[in-house]
């Protein structure tokens, strides 16, 4: 009798209390999410990976998660704040997150996908930013699970996902690319693409140029003269979808001249 009148009370108190972290402070809000079976693109600090979490971008870890590529989950999390209401650090979110339960795990239906992967990244469609090009047109997320080095020609074996995203199962094949030497100049400003899409392009041999140089970042108002190596972008004579994709790539091999434009 005395152990079933403190089993009933325990539960009151749990419930008039609430769940409590490691330090003793109360999660603020306690809720179920989803959590998709692919990592995306996104942007805080700098460029990053976010899990998809009931269908929106997560900019922040689950304490405690393990994700896997390839699988659903339906988790229980708690929120609460580290902070205790103060100020969090410059670039640091207000509330942390940790993992109650995982009440789900199943695996995501998908569909088996051959890419092939350009050896330089291009300028993205919407986003100012450089893309992997892959099967000829600028993909504007990413693989999870894929490690890009440009530089090469790749052929992906990939699973890809009711949201259009691809997970890595294997590389077939990692093939550099060859070319030959010449000389090119790099302008000291970038200017729009001219295809009427909100990116801008960096400025080779006087024209606005799609493709990023492998090796090569320029500084802001600096002029270059640059021996590279010049290299076909598509294999066995194949052309881009768009004429907006260019169809050779440059990788840096020395920097000839270097001036500043202030």
């Amino acid at each position: 009798m005395h152990t079933r009148w403190f089993f009933l009370f325990a539960l009151f108190l749990a419930a008039c209390i609430g769940p409590l972290d490691p330090n003793n402070s109360e999660y603020i809000e306690i809720r179920e999410v989803t959590v998709g079976p692919a990592l995306a693109r996104c942007y805080g600090v700098g460029e990053q990976s976010c899990m998809i979490v009931d269908g929106s971008l997560f900019y922040d870890g689950i304490e405690g998660f393990n994700f896997e590529a390839g699988y659903n989950y339906r988790l229980r999390i708690g929120i609460y704040d580290p902070y205790d209401g103060e100020e969090p650090p410059q670039d640091a979110g207000q509330y942390s997150y940790r993992l109650l339960e995982q009440i789900e795990k199943t695996r995501a239906p998908s569909t088996p996908a051959t890419l092939s992967v350009g050896p330089t990244r291009v300028k993205c469609v919407q986003l100012d930013d450089f893309c992997l090009l892959i099967n000829g047109a600028p993909y504007d997320d990413i693989i999870t699970n894929f490690d890009y080095e440009a530089g090469y020609h790749y052929t992906l074996d990939v699973n890809q996902y009711s949201d259009g995203r691809y997970v890595l199962n294997e590389i077939v094949s990692k093939t550099e690319v060859t070319g030959t030497q010449e000389e090119i100049t790099v302008g000291p400003h970038r200017i729009p693409c001219n295809d009427n899409s909100p990116v801008y392009c960096n400025v080779v041999n006087g024209e606005a140029f799609r493709s990023e140089i492998v090796n090569f970042q320029p500084w802001h108002n600096y002029s270059y003269r640059l021996r590279v190596e010049r290299f076909d972008m598509f294999t066995n004579n194949t052309t881009p979808p768009s004429s907006n994709i260019p169809t050779y790539g440059y990788r840096w091999l020395e920097t000839l001249e270097q001036s500043t434009n202030n």
